[in-house]
């Protein structure tokens, strides 16, 4: 029993791995554009396994955040995974043991989660271990691949490709945006508070006040793989019991659409170049995303128009 459902889950996971290693491939070219090691991006992604988390993340390393500022954005933007657990705990055998449960606590991401929980009938952690087998490392691996690749692209490939976490977060947010006016109003709300936070001078000064003298990188990737573990695996171990509060159901599903909003706009606006080439991008990843493109076809389209735009406003100068 066990050995099968690791096959079927090694077999479910393939495409989840071939995907993870494009979407990783962008972490990586940033991580290292941003100054960090190929080591250091691919510790985290090893560590981490969670794209909006790590991209975050890394922004806060970037501007010198403080430790306990990464612990606050962690904990709010993969609240998501909570609620997961919660669910997979419902789904797992009853007399699968805490053990198995830490360990499958490791792997619960979107994708992952949504092979488990669309099986029939109760679920072992051995499904989970065959899908976490192949998506880690395609993970992992497109981490590694991009950070190598990043230091030999040239600027305008750089510029481009810098859009496509953007697009990327535009495919998570939108389509639920699309049928649930709910959403919808968090998501623009958190799109206009963060555009607020951008242009009027007091409130772009906000953070600096979490700004310290002096950081060690790996406190930070601790901090963050340690905040998004414990999110994972507390309600999986802990929890056999659903959810039933809406209070609670509401704050953990629209708080992490509010966070992917306010990171994309309007941060995508000043990502490549140029502000014209980022705002054709962006109405392109809105477009598809509402078309409700997969993840890596809204973020390749992106990229395409910045690609695109910048190439005639280059022959144009």
């Amino acid at each position: 029993m066990r050995s099968e459902s690791f096959r079927k889950g090694v077999k479910d996971g393939i495409p989840i791995g071939l995907g993870y290693f494009a979407v990783s491939f962008t972490f990586g070219m940033m991580a290292v554009a941003d100054g960090l090691s190929i080591w250091q991006a691919v510790l985290i992604s090893l560590t981490n396994v969670t794209s909006a988390g790590q991209f975050a993340g890394l922004e806060i390393m970037v501007m010198s955040g403080s430790y306990w500022e990464m612990a606050l954005t962690q904990l709010i933007i993969n609240l998501r995974y909570c609620l997961m657990s919660f669910s997979l705990a419902q789904k797992f055998r009853r007399d699968e043991s805490l053990v198995h449960r830490y360990i499958a606590a490791f792997g619960v991401t979107d994708e992952i989660f949504g092979i488990s929980a669309s099986q029939p009938g109760k679920v072992s952690a051995f499904y989970n271990y065959g899908a976490m087998c192949v998506a880690i490392p395609g993970w992992v691996l497109g981490t590694l691949a991009g950070a190598i690749s990043g230091n030999l692209l040239p600027d305008f490939m750089m510029s481009a490709l810098s859009v496509a976490i953007y697009g990327m977060f535009l495919a998570i947010i939108i389509p639920p945006a699309k049928q649930n006016k709910a959403v919808l109003a968090v998501v623009v709300a958190a799109m206009l508070i963060s555009t607020l936070f951008k242009v009027i001078p007091f409130l772009s000064e906000v953070s600096s006040g979490f700004v310290i003298i002096s950081h060690n990188i790996y406190i930070y990737i601790l901090v963050m793989a340690a905040v998004t573990y414990l999110i994972r695996m507390l309600p999986l171990a802990l929890s056999r019991k659903e959810i039933t509060s809406p209070f609670i159901r509401s704050f953990l599903y629209y708080v992490p659409y509010a966070c992917l909003a306010a990171m994309t706009f309007p941060a995508i606006l000043f990502a490549t170049d140029s502000v014209i080439s980022a705002a054709v991008g962006f109405i392109v990843a809105l477009i598809a995303a509402y078309k409700e493109k997969s993840l890596l076809t809204v973020a390749l389209f992106a990229c395409a128009a910045v690609f695109i735009v910048e190439r005639i406003l280059e022959f144009a100068v």
